[in-house]
């Protein structure tokens, strides 16, 4: 989870601004990551819920960039 926050931290735009939005709200970076990880969980914990099958693919668009 870790390695995942970091890259999307880098490198997607909307994880930037959603970091950024949560510094501006007061938090520490350290507090920022931890809301970016229970985002990213979430989302994780929706794809397994529907139950991807295994010949089916997850492109790009079955991951939400809501953070």
């Amino acid at each position: 989870m870790h390695t995942i926050t970091v890259i999307r931290m880098r490198l997607a735009p909307a994880t930037k601004a959603y970091i950024a939005r949560r510094i501006t709200e007061g938090k520490t970076s350290r507090d920022a990551q931890r809301c970016l990880k229970r985002a990213i969980s979430r989302q994780l914990f929706k794809i397994l819920e529907r139950g991807v099958q295994p010949t089916q693919q997850i492109t790009a668009e079955d991951l939400p960039q809501t953070a």
